[in-house]
């Protein structure tokens, strides 16, 4: 294959953004034929190098990569099922009913099971990266760290997250700084209130009901050093999804899973095997 940055124009690596009519923000990039869909994706900020990263060899292989952002200003009591519901209609709309690949990581992967679940025929394929069966640790963490910032205590949420995400942390100070940036690139993304309605619907959300009703093959994948979904939590999802192909990475993280070569390599894998791909 030619090298995938070799390849690829300055221009198709330049982020276009925008809002569609619902108010959802986008990040696009490149303009392949085939479309792919990532769901909660970074439209700006930091995170959005880090995408812009992740999704060099989808645009090499002939995709125009939407990164797409949550609903905004999304009413209290907002399941995932209804976040769901949200993409699925942004698919009828704006991409004409259907995408060709549909990828979520983090709470975007867990809106993936969902969309699998209740809208199975607006996409080709889809592929969950850093997801899996919600913990009470991670919930915990989640919403102390959502009410935080809603309190406007962002210091003390930004200290919170690290305290699970970094918990080695003996640098004096480190832990405040690393804190306040891992806040301020939250609220880069969403608003407070939006963060807290999430983890709220994170907090409600019940796998045993809804993930067994995915009836279309689906790619798991996951780092083995993911302090959020740790390998038992995805083993679980792994389990309850009847057509799962579940994919480990060793010494990996939580985004550590979505930048790994191995992850575009095992997509393409997935898709040429999968018997529902058109020839």
């Amino acid at each position: 294959m030619v090298s995938e940055l070799g390849s690829l124009s300055l221009v198709s690596l330049r982020p276009r953004r925008g809002a569609f009519t619902n108010g959802m923000t986008f990040a696009r990039l490149g303009d392949g034929p085939k479309t792919l869909l990532w769901l909660s994706g970074a439209t700006k900020g930091p995170m959005l190098a880090m995408m812009t990263r992740a999704v060099r060899p989808y645009l090499a292989d002939g995709y125009s990569v939407w990164l797409v952002s949550g609903r905004p200003n999304m009413p209290t009591g907002h399941t995932l099922l209804d976040m769901a519901d949200d993409y699925a209609t942004l698919i009828d709309e704006e991409f004409g009913g259907q995408v060709d690949l549909v990828i979520g990581h983090s709470t975007g992967g867990i809106i993936g099971f969902c969309l699998a679940a209740g809208h199975p025929d607006r996409f080709g394929h889809i592929v969950i990266a850093g997801a899996g069966v919600w913990s009470q640790r991670s919930d915990r963490a989640n919403l102390e760290f959502s009410r935080l910032l809603v309190a406007g205590r962002t210091r003390e949420a930004g200290e919170h997250a690290v305290r699970l995400l970094a918990p080695g942390i003996r640098v004096p100070g480190m832990a405040t700084v690393l804190g306040v940036l891992i806040a301020r690139a939250s609220l880069t993304a969403a608003s407070a209130q939006d963060l807290l309605v999430t983890a709220e619907a994170l907090h409600a959300f019940d796998p045993q009901e809804i993930l067994p009703r995915i009836g279309v093959p689906v790619l798991l994948v996951a780092g083995d050093k993911d302090v959020w979904f740790a390998q038992e939590a995805v083993g679980q999802a792994a389990k309850l999804i009847p057509n799962c192909t579940l994919r480990l990475y060793p010494d990996t993280n939580h985004f550590g899973a979505i930048t790994s070569p191995r992850f575009a390599a095992d997509a393409r894998e997935f898709i040429r095997h999968d018997p529902q791909a058109p020839a």
